[in-house]
């Protein structure tokens, strides 16, 4: 018998607890978030989903802090197959060395920001572009901690959502300045700026790709340089923010679009957190 194709997906929303109101009306489109751990199925007869990274991030322009962060401590408990990514909104006045060391030490992989739902251009640390202190914090707790910041890039069809904050362009001032540091673009721009994350990616060695949330029949549109980026694409699925989408059925769709790549499907990302 073969052995299974294995796979890590390393962009997941479940376990977000109690949300804002207004956050339920992008659910009521696509379904619900609550799921139990026990409902999750990770493995068929030729497919296994080792791991499974949880993404706090709300799904809505909102205010809070940390999203969903400490929900998804308790749902996902002791359960190894998942993994979970921290948060925090740098427009919050509190003390982000602190925070991020509370959920560095609850074992988080990387962390997540999201401009488009917490209004904020990703390079607004420097000077030039308002100066806010709180994000460079962010930024140098992550280098300083090996943690790679995994970056909202593209669009948002949430409530509340701004999208000129998706640009990715604006990724390059990170780049550049904090070159220690591992910076994931999820989404890869889709629909509008997936060729200025191409660009990136392939200028700087320490900027990858992420594909969740783009269709599995689109990557090669969207993304054309795709099997030449086979070393700094990493597979996601942004379940289950799509109708109907499972977490196999997902990863299925994606090797039966682009077939299965080791690197792109598991390796770059375990790569990515050093292991």
């Amino acid at each position: 018998m073969a052995s299974k194709l294995k796979i890590i997906d390393s962009h997941v929303h479940l376990g977000l607890g109690k949300m804002p109101e207004h956050c339920y009306d992008f659910v009521k489109i696509v379904g619900s978030h609550d799921f139990r751990r026990e409902e999750v199925l990770l493995e068929d007869d030729e497919v296994i989903v080792e791991k499974v990274v949880l993404v706090p991030s709300y799904p809505c322009g909102s205010s809070s802090c940390t999203d969903g962060f400490y929900s998804q401590v308790k749902w996902r408990s002791t359960d190894e197959r998942f993994l979970q990514y921290g948060t925090l909104n740098p427009n919050c006045q509190i003390d982000v060395k602190e925070e991020l060391g509370f959920q560095y030490d609850l074992g988080i992989v990387g962390i997540k920001l999201h401009p488009v739902h917490h209004f904020f251009k990703p390079n607004a640390y420097r000077e030039e572009e308002g100066g806010l202190k709180q994000l460079e914090k962010i930024y140098e707790f992550a280098q300083d901690h090996s943690l790679p910041v995994i970056i909202h890039t593209g669009t948002s069809v949430t409530s509340l959502a701004r999208n000129k904050y998706g640009d990715p362009i604006f990724i390059q001032d990170i780049a550049e300045d904090f070159p220690k540091l591992k910076i994931v673009l999820a989404h890869s721009g889709r629909p509008f700026w997936t060729r200025v994350a191409t660009y990136l990616a392939e200028s700087y060695n320490n900027v990858f790709l992420e594909i969740s949330s783009i269709p599995p029949m689109k990557l090669r549109e969207y993304l054309p340089n795709l099997e030449n980026l086979k070393d700094k694409v990493i597979y996601g699925s942004d379940f289950p923010n799509y109708s109907g989408q499972t977490i196999l059925g997902h990863a299925r769709s994606t090797i039966d679009s682009v077939g299965y790549n080791s690197s792109v499907m598991r390796d770059n990302f375990l790569k990515l957190i050093g292991k």
